[in-house]
């Protein structure tokens, strides 16, 4: 089988792309966002299903029996995930305001966000021990500071921003 590397298929995608009728690519479009923005929230704990997702974040419709924060996780990740879009087809570079505005777009109506926290944080169940306020203002801002110094293309770029922000992670 003759694989495609990423460039190839980012071109094939872009030719073929402009033969398919713009209502059903942004149906497709919007179709991706409502299952990103489950999945994304169900990795963190939110009970919410891929159709009740759809009814709040599409529809504007509430769904009985589910906690507010639910809902109001759905609704703000649809807000945060937008703005990235935006960002993007802008050709923003990635800058720590603009993580702190998609923080404080996630987490609006859930806690104030876009700043960073002062208090010790602990993750139920596991054994890494996240960095406190002072180191993970002390790393952010290195991170930034190196990641305005490389010249990197969009594939190298993630990679490097994924490696550095696990090895953050996980650092004791």
């Amino acid at each position: 089988m003759d694989y495609m590397n990423i460039f190839e298929m980012k071109e094939t995608y872009a030719a073929k792309g402009k033969t398919i009728p713009k209502v059903i690519k942004e149906k497709f479009d919007r179709a991706f966002d409502i299952e990103y923005i489950h999945n994304s929230n169900a990795i963190e704990g939110n009970t919410l299903t891929l159709r009740e997702t759809k009814l709040i974040v599409e529809d504007g419709l509430s769904v009985g029996g589910k906690p507010l924060r639910e809902i109001y996780e759905a609704v703000s990740h649809d807000k945060a995930f937008t703005y990235v879009k935006q960002c993007v087809s802008q050709g923003k570079t990635l800058t720590e305001m603009i993580v702190k505005d998609i923080h404080s777009l996630l987490m609006e109506n859930i806690i104030v966000g876009g700043v960073y926290r002062y208090q010790p944080v602990r993750i139920t169940g596991a054994s890494h021990k996240p960095p406190s306020g002072e180191e993970m203002y002390s790393q952010i801002k290195e991170f930034f500071y190196t990641l305005e110094r490389r010249e990197l293309d969009a594939i190298s770029l993630s990679a490097y921003i994924h490696l550095r922000m696990g090895m953050e992670e996980h650092q004791e």
